[in-house]
């Protein structure tokens, strides 16, 4: 009995450390990232000059990740979490270290399309990684602690890239986050990846093949809930890759530099970390479902009278509120999706939702071009607020007993 429970004692210390871990790589990665798509869209208008084209170029990359996203999630369910989460990262580094040198519009094209495929495998990987450690009962809690250290990064980083694109120009955070990849690289290497030791256990290897892909949508698409919870990520990405996008043109255009830009995205960052684990242990406790139906309102009001505000308290004060209607949905709807997967098939599944995700941030961007280019950008936050109220009917319509879950 003794013996029993230390080993019980000693899994969890090992389950804790590495979550701690991971959670590290991807504050670094966060941060890293953050400080590069806070000056993208400006660095994308030195090339295209018009925000609604730098809009369309701006979809590129999702459009590369969903293409890939299928694929890589079955990959990373047969490679493993580490070995896929170190090649995105490696992968990462090159590309951001061409940004950096990049002065040719179609090279632009090129490195677009490459940085949504070096993306899409990191979330992937990472997004199984922690649904395969955490305990059944405290899933929304250590889904939280993994996406505040994410926030932290993302609070971190575009005050890093505003303050580097101002003090050294508009690329210097490219080269800043290219070099600086190869610290997360080596604590990855510290990862103990169990699920790459099951599927080596030559009783549970499992070829992939054309047919598992098709299986696979099969049977997502036979599960009401995860449908209604794909609908949700997608909406939720959508309104992410606006405001990354959008957001700093927004801002340039009312006249406002790098470092107030960096510091507008860090506030609507800073919700997810105060309030991610409390929600994520509310949501454990109560039902994930009734937060995420009001994450969605709250956004939804507050991003109506976005784009025709002008002052930056009113502006920093509105993107905070937003943003934390939005960190009721975030972690709670990946939670929810840790409590209905079955755990042998969390990589699959993380690249359903990744696939999500991925058209989500490319229809932001083509949608919002679209009013930009026929009204203004003060309207390009217009279209989020229309899908997310569309999004809430339906998923009240079509899901309505999850309220109650």
């Amino acid at each position: 009995m003794f013996l029993k429970s230390g080993l019980h004692r000693g899994l969890e210390v090992q389950t804790h450390k590495q979550l701690l871990l991971f959670s590290t790589i991807f504050l670094l990665f966060s941060t890293f990232i953050g400080a590069v798509i806070t000056i993208h869209p400006l660095y994308l208008e030195l090339f295209l000059e018009k925000a609604e084209l730098v809009g369309l170029v701006a979809a590129l990359p999702s459009l590369a990740g969903m293409a890939f996203s299928l694929h890589a999630g079955v990959l990373a369910d047969k490679s493993g979490r580490k070995r896929l989460l170190i090649a995105s990262f490696l992968l990462l580094s090159a590309v951001l270290f061409v940004f950096f040198l990049n002065t040719s519009l179609y090279a632009l094209i090129g490195l677009q399309i490459a940085f949504g495929v070096a993306m899409a495998p990191a979330w992937i990987a990472g997004e199984a990684f922690i649904k395969d450690i955490s305990p059944v009962g405290r899933r929304g809690e250590f889904r939280s602690v993994f996406g505040t250290f994410a926030s932290a990064g993302w609070l971190t980083g575009p005050l890093i890239g505003g303050f580097l694109a101002e003090q050294f120009g508009l690329r210097t955070p490219y080269f800043f986050a290219a070099i600086l990849f190869f610290v997360p690289v080596i604590l990855a290497l510290e990862l103990k990846d169990d699920h790459w030791n099951e599927n080596r256990n030559p009783e549970r290897e499992v070829a992939v093949e054309e047919n598992e892909f098709f299986a696979l949508v099969t049977e997502f698409l036979r599960q009401r809930e995860l449908k209604v919870l794909a609908l949700g990520t997608l909406s939720l990405y959508f309104w992410y890759a606006v405001k990354w996008i959008f957001g700093p043109l927004f801002l340039h255009y009312l006249g406002y530099s790098p470092f107030i830009i960096g510091l507008w995205l860090a506030i609507s960052s800073a919700p997810y970390l105060i309030f991610q684990i409390p929600l994520g242990k509310l949501g454990d406790k109560i039902g994930k479902t009734k937060l995420i139906c009001l994450g969605f309102v709250i956004s939804t009001i507050f991003i109506i009278p976005l784009g025709f505000l002008e002052s930056l308290s009113s502006l920093l004060a509105t993107i905070f509120i937003i943003s934390l209607g939005t960190t009721l949905v975030d972690p709670l709807i990946e939670a929810r999706i840790t409590d209905i997967v079955p755990r042998e098939r969390y990589g699959a599944y993380s690249g359903i939702f990744e696939f999500a995700k991925t058209l989500g941030l490319m229809l932001g961007p083509v949608g919002s071009a679209l009013v930009v280019y026929l009204f203004d950008t003060s309207y390009s936050f217009i279209p989020t607020a229309i899908f997310f109220i569309l999004t809430l009917a339906l998923f009240l319509y079509t899901r309505q007993s999850l309220c109650r879950i």
